[in-house]
């Protein structure tokens, strides 16, 4: 495990889900979380009286599915949609006519080709080509920049791992970590964010503008992230050190 920061109560912990909580799949619906991710995690927690958000592109609703809904602080969509104890739920703002032309070129690009998904999570738009061959993810990720280009600046495009995700220009992981920090638990702690993807850049660069511990899981590559892990596996065996380390008394002077 790389040396990271020794936990500290002070933190504010704020967790990507796929590639950083769960391993990844070819489809999105195949994931495997471990048995004991929501133990884990409330653990944790609990540790840092309740200062632990999860950060996603998918919808809070399948965050929860997904992880027990441990955390009562998330935010979905990449940023569009926020769940705080303080503030309550903040659904999604879109405007339907920005996606409804990109939502029917991406439903038809992939009823043509066999070996892309099309994920319509409503507010985002996502083209999976996991299995896809290099011709077929030539065409698709023409596509979808041609789709941004004609949207003029409404539309914003995320190139993750096998996946090509459409949204609105104005959401992003960061800025929902900014909002995140402004409400209680976490206001006036030290932001610490996990992530392993291109997607989760943004949260990276708000955490070291605030001050705080940004770490990428996984293997090499650039990445504003001052911090490694290198597996899932890795990021559940630090968590468990969190909770354990955070929660033991400090031995007494003699």
């Amino acid at each position: 495990m790389t040396n990271l920061p020794a936990p500290d109560e002070s933190w504010a912990l704020f967790l990507d889900v796929d590639g950083t909580l769960i391993d990844t799949a070819g489809h999105p619906d195949s994931v495997q979380p471990s048995h004991r991710l929501g133990e884990i995690l409330g653990r944790t927690a609990d540790a840092l009286d309740g200062a632990l958000a999860l950060i996603s592109g998918r919808p809070i609703a399948e965050i929860d599915r997904l992880t027990e809904r441990v955390a009562p602080a998330a935010s979905g969509l990449h940023g569009l949609e926020l769940r705080t104890p303080a503030a309550g739920y903040e659904g999604p703002q879109v405007d339907v006519e920005d996606l409804r032309a990109a939502r029917d070129r991406l439903q038809r690009l992939a009823a043509g080709h066999p070996a892309l998904y099309f994920e319509d999570k409503q507010a985002t738009l996502a083209l999976h080509y996991h299995k896809a061959d290099n011709t077929t993810r030539g065409e698709a990720e023409r596509a979808v920049r041609e789709i941004v280009a004609e949207a003029d600046g409404a539309l914003s495009l995320l190139a993750g791992k096998a996946v090509y995700e459409i949204k609105p220009a104005r959401g992003d992981k960061g800025r929902a970590l900014q909002r995140l920090m402004s409400d209680p638990p976490f206001a006036g702690r030290c932001p610490v964010y996990v992530g392993d993807d291109v997607t989760d850049e943004a949260a990276f660069v708000a955490v070291n503008s605030l001050g705080g511990v940004s770490v990428r899981v996984g293997g090499p590559g650039s990445s504003a992230a001052r911090y490694r892990l290198d597996s899932v596996d890795e990021v559940l065996e630090w968590l468990e050190q969190i909770a354990t380390t955070l929660k033991t008394p400090s031995p007494r002077p003699t």
